[in-house]
């Protein structure tokens, strides 16, 4: 909380950093102001793993693998990479049947 109470700070970027819901230290942040007269005690949060600085750049997410899709009788099917040949060549089959 005292982290957010510092001048310029953004809640967001606060809570982000230490991963928890910036609704969480909002919330936080109101009841501590109401409890002004009798202060609430707040225990630091602790990291299971080092918190990481925010100019750190987090790695792209992994490329989706490749696909094609195929158009046939009103129906798109979408194949990835691996899939296996025969049960593809029945499916086309049996979707060209349907269409006819």
């Amino acid at each position: 909380m005292a982290e957010t109470l510092r001048p310029g700070t953004v809640v967001a970027d606060v809570a982000r950093r230490w991963q928890v819901s910036s609704q969480q230290v909002f919330t936080w942040r109101r009841e501590m102001r109401r409890a002004a007269v009798a202060p609430l005690g707040f225990v630091p949060i602790v990291a299971e793993t080092p918190v990481s600085a925010p100019e750190t750049v987090l790695p792209s997410p992994p490329p989706s693998p490749p696909s094609i899709e195929v158009e046939v009788a009103g129906a798109v099917l979408r194949v990835t990479a691996g899939t296996d040949a025969d049960l593809l060549t029945t499916v086309l089959r049996t979707l060209r049947v349907s269409a006819a």
